[in-house]
């Protein structure tokens, strides 16, 4: 349950705004989300690779949307994954999708850093995040490689905090996206 939660940053983090100035598509090219949980007695980490993402430029914002599915976390330990499925009623809502806007882009050179407004919908809840600041580690030749973070709190998405030995994992998730974005086309 722990690794969902950093799962679904998410997936989210998608918002490169690159040559936002004029139209333009892109595509998620590889990317790695992953979420820390803890327990009193010990902290988790887990990851998914499997995150897919496309997004549109223009006049000066950007908009993605990225999706990664549940099932898709790795904790390491293949019961607790099985368990975090049900916890966060995968099989429902077998996807974590991140919708982002981007705020105005300024256009003149490459930006260091860009504020995305993020909704997220996990678990069967929609939960917003308002400007999370992304990083731009690298951008040239139409790639931004981006990383970022955010918190998601499980019982925002409905999710009751699961316990071992009657102690309960922490509500906060810390969420961390690492990104390679590529443009794909330009608009006219």
């Amino acid at each position: 349950m722990k690794r969902f939660l950093g799962l679904f940053f998410t997936f989210v983090l998608p918002a490169l705004a690159f040559s936002a100035g004029e139209k333009g598509q892109w595509a998620l090219l590889k990317s790695e989300i992953g979420y820390t949980v803890t327990h009193p007695l010990h902290v988790v980490h887990g990851k998914s690779l499997s995150a897919k993402g496309k997004g549109v430029c223009y006049g000066g914002h950007c908009e993605f949307l990225v999706a990664v599915p549940v099932k898709t976390f790795d904790s390491g330990d293949q019961n607790r994954d099985l368990h975090m499925l049900e916890v966060t009623r995968a099989g429902l809502y077998p996807l974590i999708e991140v919708d982002a806007k981007t705020a105005e882009i300024e256009t003149n050179h490459p930006p260091k850093t860009i504020d995305a407004d993020l909704e997220v919908s996990f678990a069967g809840q929609k939960v917003q995040y308002h400007k999370v600041q992304l990083d731009i580690v690298e951008w040239e030749s139409g790639e931004a490689h981006i990383t970022g973070g955010f918190t998601l709190s499980l019982k925002a998405f409905g999710i009751t905090p699961p316990s071992l030995l009657t102690m309960p994992i922490h509500d906060d998730v810390p969420v961390k996206l690492d990104m390679t974005w590529k443009r794909t086309a330009s608009g006219k």
